[in-house]
């Protein structure tokens, strides 16, 4: 017979309590599990390029030659930071005057792409800019022939080589396309809105501002076709989170 010390040494265990589950939402009376964050690499890196449309002016004013280097770098999954480098040379010769002008320009600011992904590695952009321009150049006018009715015929004159800044800032719009591995062709539209006076004490304007355009506009529109490669060396996390569960009203 057994005795109830035996019986008490083999009575169940009580049974413990479950922690709850906090990875699962109750809506409407049914168990759905609760979105969790999730996250993957998109590619980043350094994207250099030439602006094609110089050349092309080049060809069509010949006294407006530049050249420009373009780049740009992904710093969120959305934002680019976006620096432009360039030469101005300007020779002009005409009846009237002979005018010389060279300088150096360059302009820094970002680019937002506007653009939903298709899948993490697409990198074709929509985007629009801000940039601040600065350009550092000079000009002069070795000899000039103006017709004076007061003086009864021509006055002649030179003016020196001048040293002068300009302050811009642009407004960009425009499409970057990944046409092969990691090549790609763009274009932009921009408006230029200068920011001081470059004049001279005697009112004599610079025939072009390097990088920015005509020397007696305020404000300019211009274009850039681009190609540019991009050089893949590291990448960026982007975080995907969830909307949180919509709370259902109270019975």
């Amino acid at each position: 017979m057994l005795s109830f010390a035996a019986l008490a040494q083999n009575k169940p265990a009580t049974p413990v309590a479950k922690p709850a589950d906090t990875t699962h939402v109750i809506t409407k009376g049914k168990i759905t599990p609760e979105p969790k964050d999730s996250s993957w690499l998109i590619p980043g890196g350094l994207r250099v390029g030439v602006d094609l449309s110089r050349f092309i002016n080049n060809a069509y004013y010949p006294y407006r030659q530049e050249y420009t280097v373009v780049a740009d770098a992904r710093i969120t999954p959305s934002l680019f930071a976006a620096v432009e480098l360039g030469y101005t040379n300007t020779p002009h010769s005409d009846s009237n005057y002979t005018y010389k002008g060279n300088g150096m320009f360059a302009t820094l600011g970002i680019d937002y792409n506007f653009l939903k992904r298709q899948y993490p590695s697409e990198r074709n952009m929509f985007f629009g800019g801000l940039r601040y321009g600065f350009s550092h150049f000079n000009f002069e006018v070795p000899s000039y022939t103006q017709h004076s009715s007061y003086w009864g015929g021509q006055v002649a004159g030179s003016y020196p080589k001048t040293n002068a800044n300009a302050h811009w800032i642009e407004l960009v719009l425009g499409l970057k396309t990944e046409v092969l591995k990691n090549l790609f062709l763009g274009w932009n539209v921009r408006e230029r809105i200068l920011l001081n006076t470059v004049k001279t004490n005697d009112g004599f304007t610079p025939l072009t501002i390097p990088g920015f355009g005509s020397g007696s506009k305020r404000a300019v529109f211009d274009m850039q076709y681009t190609i540019s490669y991009v050089i893949p060396f590291y990448k960026i996390r982007e975080h995907y989170h969830p909307p949180a569960p919509k709370k259902q009203p109270k019975k």
